[in-house]
This record gives structure tokens, C-alpha cells and sequence, in this order.
């Protein structure tokens, strides 16, 4: 009975969820996300402030990048974010946040764009957007499912009030 379930569970596992990922760190803004292996590098910014990558047939494009927020907390960021894929055409469907990360996806003329975000030390946001057809959603679903999983700080975030309390007290 063992043997049998796990065949079925080996069977059953979806080629997304089988291939190989690599660890991507982006130590400038202080994040980590896993990748799939079949997204190859289309693009890197001369900043190091992310990377563009696309399977070899070019359906889907992954964007992931850090960025410090110059207005407002990460909140603020993140509602900007949304309100401009909404003036991109973007329909949101789905949307899902807190003051630590947040979660959007919407559609346009037959695409689907996911958006995760994460709030990192010192002003900082990594998010990750990727798009890709309607046609292929059971194809990526689970891309999509196991980048949100992996997209995360890298830095423990130390408070101000932490800070003061580590000077040492002069007389």
C-alpha cells in the first residue's frame, strides 16, 4: 500500500514543482528568491537592482528587484504599485496585503500578471512580477505558488530602539 502511494504521489507531481530551482540572493537590497530552471537571464540592470528572465519559448517574463522606497512606508509603495498596474490596463482580481508584503493579480488581452512584494530593512521592498498567457496558467500556477513561498528578506531587521539600547551609557 506504501509503494503504491508513492508512486502516485512521484506520478502525480507536476513538472513545475519537479525541476530544479536555483537561489537567487540579491545582497545590495538584503532578499533571496528561488527560481525556476527552465527561466533563463534575459536582462540584468547595470544597478544590480534585479534580473529578467524568460522560459526559452518566451511565453511567460519574470521580473525580480529590489528597490528603496523615497516616499512613504512599504504600504504606500505597494498601493502605488497596484494603482499603476491598474493604469497599465491591468484588471486586478486578486489583491492581499499587510504593512510586511503584499500579493496582486489581474489580467489584459488574455495575459495574467502575478505581483509579490516583501518590505526589507532600512526603506526597502523586493517584489517579483511575472506575467504570462491565460493559455498557460496550469503551466505556471505552480511557478507562481512556489516563488511567492520563496521571495523573502534576507537581513533581520533591527529597530531604532534596539540601537540605542546596544550604546554603551557614558556618566
Amino acid at each position: 500500500m506504501l509503494a503504491r502511494l508513492t508512486a502516485f504521489l512521484l506520478i502525480s507531481i507536476t513538472p513545475a514543482q519537479a525541476a530544479d530551482w536555483w537561489s537567487y540572493e540579491n545582497a545590495r537590497f538584503g532578499y533571496a528568491i528561488e527560481l525556476p530552471s527552465e527561466f533563463r537571464l534575459s536582462a540584468r540592470p547595470d544597478n544590480g537592482d534585479g534580473l529578467t528572465l524568460t522560459p526559452a519559448d518566451q511565453s511567460a517574463r519574470l521580473l525580480v528587484f529590489g528597490t528603496n522606497i523615497l516616499d512613504g512606508d512599504f504600504s504606500t509603495e505597494a498601493n502605488t504599485r497596484m494603482a499603476r498596474a491598474k493604469d497599465d490596463g491591468w484588471q486586478i482580481s486578486y489583491s492581499k496585503s499587510n504593512s510586511h508584503g503584499i500579493s496582486f493579480s489581474g489580467t489584459k488581452q488574455g495575459r495574467i500578471v502575478y505581483v509579490r512584494g516583501v518590505a526589507l530593512c532600512n526603506g526597502g521592498a523586493a517584489f517579483f512580477q511575472m506575467d504570462y498567457p491565460k493559455t498557460t496558467m496550469q503551466r505556471y500556477d505552480a511557478v507562481v505558488m512556489r516563488l511567492v513561498r520563496s521571495l523573502r528578506p534576507t537581513k533581520k531587521c533591527v529597530s531604532t530602539t534596539q540601537i540605542v539600547k546596544s550604546f554603551p551609557v557614558t556618566g
